[in-house]
């Protein structure tokens, strides 16, 4: 007698329908995500991304891992409940602690203005900044090491100022006046 596979719970359908949702945020189609999964290192095709979204296939663990990352969020985002957890709030708010690494991000970040004027590929690097800065603030949450942390968000760091201009424009209507005298 065969085994029987198991139906996918309620669990199984909110991870299924949050990783469609943030695919569909990201703007992009099944074959892409599939891609990004496979280059965290978990082999996924088109047709298995298909069926996890439809709740037909089970996700384990370093599936859930792999998919969160290539999405640009934590695992827990994927998981029920998630949307009451403060990582659906803007990524760019002030925090409370003004000596954490994303208070200080953020305020870089916020300096270098209107991101998309800069670049297609700014708000993007701007977010993954942003989510690399929390992490390093509670680097146990992910088991990440911190100089690991601290070296990718140092060169996504060096990669957005490269999109900015090499001054910032004067948008103060102040004219000369505003110029170091």
């Amino acid at each position: 007698m065969a085994a029987r596979p198991l139906e996918i719970g309620e669990a199984g359908g909110c991870v299924a329908a949050a990783v469609t949702a943030h695919r569909q945020r990201h703007g992009w189609d099944q074959r892409y995500l599939a891609e990004l999964v496979t280059a965290q290192g978990r082999p996924m095709s088109t047709s298995v991304l298909g069926k996890v979204e439809a709740g037909a296939r089970r996700v384990d663990v370093d599936d859930l891992v792999a998919l969160a990352a290539a999405l640009e969020v934590s695992p827990a985002a994927l998981l029920p409940g998630a949307e009451h957890r403060d990582e659906d709030e803007d990524p760019f708010a002030q925090v409370s602690d003004p000596g954490s690494v994303r208070a200080s991000v953020v305020q870089d970040v916020a300096a270098l203005g209107d991101l998309e004027a800069l670049d297609a590929t700014a708000p993007t690097l701007a977010a993954v900044a942003v989510r690399l800065a929390q992490e390093i603030d509670a680097p146990a949450s992910l088991g990440n090491s911190l100089h690991a942390l601290a070296k990718e968000l140092r060169a996504v760091l060096a990669e957005l100022r490269s999109l900015a201009p090499e001054e910032l424009p004067d948008d103060d209507d102040l004219g000369d006046l505003a110029s170091p005298g």
